[in-house]
Formats: C-alpha cells, sequence, structure tokens
C-alpha cells in the first residue's frame, strides 16, 4: 500500500510538473484595436502571437465622402503607418486608427486645351495640371517618359535613347560637360526645348515640363500626404489656398541596366521628372520622389535620362 501511495504522489508531482513547464512555453499573444478615426462601422480586434509576423485583417470601415488611406498609430497619421493587408508584428498590444482622404472635389479647375490644371495658390503663381502626361483621371499613371523624349516605348536603355549615339558617353544634345568624356561635345544648353518637352509635344505651347524650382516650391510651400485615390496609392498636395493634386506612385521603368526591362510598376514609391539637366554632369536629369514616408530630394541626384519616369505639366509662362 505505501508503494502505490508513494507511486500515485511520484505521478501527480509529475503531472503538475509537466503542467507547469507547458504553461511556461506558451507564447505571450498581443491585441491590435481598429479605431474608425472619424467613419463608421466595426471591426474586431485582432490577435496575434508575439514575433510572428501576420497580414492586417482588411479595413471595412467607411467613412461618407471620403477615401480609406491606411492605417496609422496616431489620430492624425503622424506616426507609423501601415497599408490595409499590411505584414505586421507586435510586441506590445497597439491600436490603429483609420486615416481618411476627402473626396470633395469642389476646387476651381479650369480646362486648358482640353486639360485641367489647379491654381494652388502658390508665391510663384505657376499652376499645376491635375493629370500626368497620357493620363485621364488624377489616380492614373500616364506614360513613361524618358528625359527628352515625348513618347513613351517598350524598352528604355542608352542604346535606343534619343540624344545618345548608342551609349552613355555618345550624347547629341544637352551636354554641359564635355571634360567627362561627351566626345568633346558641348552645347550648354540645361533646360529642355519646347521641341524636347513631353507637356508641350502631347498638350500643346500653352504646356511644359516643370523646372527643378518649380518642384521644388510644389514640396516646400504645400503640405502632402501619403494617402490612397480610387484604389491608388500616392501623395496628396495642398496649396495655401486648400486646392491640392494628387501625383499618383509608381517608380520608374527600365531602372540599372541597358537592354534589360527591370522596372515595372510599384506602388510605394513615384518619380517625375523636371526639365532641368542636372549640373555639372549631362548625362542625368533632375527628378521628384515620392515616398509613403516623404518626399525625397533628389535634386541633387539625378537618374539617367534614358530612363522611363512620369510628367507632370504646369502652365507655360
Amino acid at each position: 500500500m505505501y508503494n502505490m501511495k508513494r507511486i500515485l504522489f511520484l505521478a501527480i508531482i509529475s503531472i503538475v510538473g509537466m503542467l507547469a513547464i507547458s504553461g511556461c512555453d506558451k507564447q505571450k499573444t498581443y491585441d491590435i484595436v481598429f479605431d474608425t478615426n472619424g467613419g463608421t462601422g466595426e471591426m474586431q480586434s485582432q490577435t496575434l502571437t508575439e514575433g510572428e509576423s501576420q497580414p492586417l485583417d482588411d479595413n471595412s470601415f467607411v467613412n461618407e465622402g471620403h477615401s480609406f488611406g491606411g492605417w496609422n498609430t496616431l489620430p492624425d497619421g503622424s506616426g507609423v503607418s501601415y497599408s490595409d493587408g499590411q505584414d505586421i508584428t507586435l510586441t506590445s498590444d497597439i491600436t490603429l486608427y483609420a486615416q481618411w482622404t476627402s473626396n470633395d472635389t469642389n476646387q476651381s479647375t479650369t480646362k486648358l486645351n482640353g486639360h485641367e490644371y489647379v491654381d494652388l495658390g502658390l508665391p510663384s503663381g505657376t499652376k499645376w495640371a491635375t493629370c500626368n502626361v497620357g493620363a485621364t483621371n488624377p489616380e492614373d499613371y500616364g506614360y513613361y517618359l524618358a528625359w527628352g523624349e515625348t513618347k513613351p516605348k517598350n524598352t528604355y536603355s542608352w542604346s535606343n535613347y534619343r540624344y545618345a549615339n548608342g551609349g552613355l558617353f555618345t550624347l547629341t544634345k544637352y551636354c554641359n560637360n564635355p571634360a567627362n568624356g561627351y566626345n568633346g561635345f558641348t552645347d550648354n544648353l540645361t533646360t529642355l526645348e519646347a521641341c524636347d518637352d513631353a507637356a508641350t509635344a502631347n498638350w500643346g505651347d500653352c504646356w511644359r515640363m516643370p523646372t527643378y524650382s518649380e518642384l521644388q516650391e510644389l514640396v516646400d510651400v504645400c503640405t502632402s500626404e501619403w494617402t490612397t485615390l480610387n484604389g491608388v496609392r500616392g501623395r496628396m498636395f495642398t496649396g495655401p489656398n486648400g486646392n491640392r493634386i494628387f501625383l499618383p506612385a509608381t517608380l520608374w521603368y527600365n531602372f540599372g541596366y541597358e537592354e534589360t526591362n527591370y522596372g515595372g510598376e510599384y506602388d510605394y514609391g513615384g518619380c517625375y521628372w523636371t526639365s532641368s539637366l542636372q549640373l555639372p554632369e549631362s548625362h542625368c536629369g533632375l527628378f521628384l520622389s515620392i515616398h509613403s514616408e516623404r518626399c525625397e530630394d533628389c535634386f541633387n541626384n539625378g537618374v539617367g535620362r534614358y530612363m522611363g519616369l512620369f510628367v507632370r505639366p504646369v502652365i507655360a509662362r
């Protein structure tokens, strides 16, 4: 009898120990609370296991007259941003606030040669088009265009660039620094002429591509936010007078290597040409890069003129 009691006692101790060990090994979980942030609807909180990556539940909130633009850890959007369905790993409980963009289009727009433009109230008086060259809606990407070319094409490389005779160091126009090996050629042209301006060529003489200073003014004077317009990500620029333009975001076409189509379409960044040559070099054009976190200052680091970027026209003055 004594041995039976001893065996039973040891068995109970063993089971209790295993349960204790099992309890210690249990992974922590954290909750995501979704806040409508001015919208309506219901979403259940989402529970994630610590250290495991899992996609966010799809948004089911609505906000009349507004488009959903993702999530943020702060109501005003100044915290950490997450897109709908983005993978997330938690180390604590968090609340995600829905981000909304007004769909109100009641701003003063005017058409010129069939294309709309808006006055943002900028100090320079520059008037900006509401669409890219080749687009019919503000959220459309439009044409990919090489710097100094006016029509889109299937591939983008130095070998088929309009103003290079087969390669980088054989430029035939817009060459400001012959010392860098451009066969001694120079024409001292630093801004695209009208015949090479994609906005002018496609929309008429009353339109042109923005200069470096005009795109810089857009970034410096306007406020901007990363948002979504009709399902397309990009940056909404709001001028001092409350009017705004939307720049859809996708990167460049055929980045990196000649004769190789590495580009494709991306929705986390966008690149827009200026009409200005990068100085003192001649093989790059200046451009604006927009991202989910900021407008990146790429004006001092141009990209190869052969690459396909977007063009957002301004009114010629």
